[in-house]
């Protein structure tokens, strides 16, 4: 029983180390960069331009079987330690290209960047899908979710609070050592990668003793509610992401200097990921999958005004803006954990790493149309309507989600 609480401990340290370093590239991309190409003298129309960087988490899908066969031959250790030094290694490259005076080649290296992060991303998600389905999947999103906006909210919001005071070369420098810090611990302490917790008593499963049948991307057809699923996954945060990549400009024209705008940015991936562990965890458990997504959604599809309102209202104060987006990003996290739970137990044991990969494409594509839509809209438009025109796309959505929930087959419910 102690062997098992010490296995069941490290796979969580490893899924939230794991999911952290992958959160620092997309913090960087999706809440640093809109407000370094705008501070940069460029116009709002530019961007949209980040939705590029969306494309890697959309496209992943492509690649992920390989990835997925990789681990099951040599294991999820050496995978993700390959990812994570070539991490590195591109974060150091993006030294020399600021964003301002560079931005084609600092869009470039955050592409680059992020293509890789997404590949480490297919390994985590096959580690978590294999170990830790049914009860386990509510506690291990909210670690995913948890996590994985720490790492946001050290690539973004606290990156932009670095890079005011240092610079952007200092600040891709500290970038580049708190990813390989990050990873030293799954380095030295190797316990995360022993037999899991149901067949502990079993020999360690070594690469020569991986399964014969090889991952195909063309097996998630077996799915009989896989186009419910892929309607799930695409539509469930277009809404959240169009407001998001919206506000970042539009924080910047209060005008608010970068200091200020990480700040804000930090409260709110911190009450994202507190959503997930204090909304979302006892919603999913209570109310099992499908109920827990429809209560947050509604939700957070009510809060999704508060950007609009606060537009509307002439808000600039930063205590205002805090509260605000913090009790919006709140409802954001614990859709967020159940959405996630909900794709684990509908996952694959044999394809883990493709099948729920697949389902976070589908969200990352949504979300480059949403980022490259809504700048275009929001310098045709004034904020505010683009806020609204957001908002009310944001109602449709959750009649589609409320669509596709009731259709999808999940066999292993989360509910206790």
């Amino acid at each position: 029983m102690t062997s098992d609480l010490r296995l069941h401990a490290s796979e969580y340290r490893a899924l939230a180390l794991m999911y952290a370093a992958q959160g620092l590239p997309s913090g960087l991309a999706f809440y640093a960069l809109g407000a370094l190409i705008r501070q940069g003298g460029h116009g709002v129309e530019d961007v949209g331009l980040i939705g590029l960087a969306f494309l890697p988490w959309a496209l992943k899908f492509l690649w992920a079987a390989p990835i997925d066969n990789a681990c099951a031959r040599w294991g999820h250790g050496r995978v993700v330690g390959m990812m994570q030094a070539l991490i590195v290694l591109a974060t150091l490259a993006l030294i020399p290209f600021p964003p301002g005076p560079q931005l084609h080649a600092a869009l470039a290296g955050v592409l680059l960047l992020n293509t890789l992060s997404a590949t480490q991303d297919i390994a985590t998600n096959a580690y978590a899908v294999t170990r830790l389905q049914g009860r386990a999947a509510g506690p291990a999103n909210a670690i995913q979710v948890a996590a994985f906006i720490t790492g946001m909210l050290m690539g973004g919001g606290g990156l932009l609070m670095v890079i005011g005071h240092i610079g952007w070369a200092a600040g891709m420098a500290g970038l580049a050592a708190l990813l390989a810090v990050l990873y030293l611990p799954l380095m030295l302490d190797r316990r995360w990668l022993a037999a899991p917790a149901a067949s502990a008593g079993s020999p360690v499963v070594s690469p020569a003793e991986a399964p014969a049948t090889p991952a195909r991307l063309r097996d998630l057809r077996r799915h009989a509610d896989l186009g419910w699923a892929l309607l799930l996954a695409l539509v469930f945060k277009f809404s959240s992401t169009a407001v998001e990549t919206l506000v970042q400009p539009w924080l910047v024209d209060r005008p608010l200097d970068l200091a200020q705008i990480g700040s804000l940015q930090t409260v709110r991936l911190i009450a994202t990921a507190l959503g997930g562990v204090v909304l979302g965890i006892p919603l999913v458990r209570r109310l099992g999958n499908r109920r827990a997504v429809l209560a947050s959604g509604g939700l957070a599809t009510l809060l999704l005004g508060t950007a609009w309102g606060l537009d509307a209202a002439g808000v600039s104060e930063m205590h205002w803006l805090a509260l605000a987006f913090g009790i919006e990003a709140m409802a954001a996290g614990a859709l967020y954990v159940a959405i996630w739970a909900l794709f684990m137990n509908w996952a694959s044991p044999e394809r883990p790493g493709t099948d729920y990969t697949a389902m976070q494409c589908c969200e990352s594509l949504a979300n480059a149309v949403a980022a490259g839509a809504i700048g275009g809209l929001g310098a045709r438009w004034d904020y505010g309507t683009a806020f609204a025109a957001a908002w009310g796309a944001g109602v449709v959505v959750l009649a589609l989600m409320a669509l596709a929930v009731a259709r999808l087959q999940v066999t292993r419910e989360a509910a206790s």
